[in-house]
């Protein structure tokens, strides 16, 4: 009796903020999704060095989905997106 070797594949989810849409992990998504749902949208106007003002304005839009492997498609035949950039934001 042969095993299968390969990992299943990483379960993902679309993930939308606002008018943002995203493709991601989805225990990734969901803890964003999380977070997120407690924000609202905010605009930031700066006048002058002593005058920003920042106006709150509604709730953000979060919306979360899981993502079945079949239905996601590369562009240009790629098998996996290109790996992002690991630089780390926050410390």
């Amino acid at each position: 009796m042969s095993r299968a070797t390969s990992k299943p594949a990483t379960q993902m989810a679309y993930l939308t903020i606002g008018f943002e849409h995203f493709l991601m992990e989805a225990s990734k998504a969901m803890k964003v999704a999380e977070l997120m749902q407690h924000a609202v949208n905010t605009e930031w106007n700066y006048a002058r060095c002593d005058q920003e003002t920042y106006t709150v304005g509604n709730p953000v839009n979060v919306e979360f989905r899981l993502v079945p492997a079949n239905k996601i498609r590369m562009p240009n035949g790629e098998v996996a997106p290109a790996p992002g950039a690991r630089t780390r934001l926050l410390r």
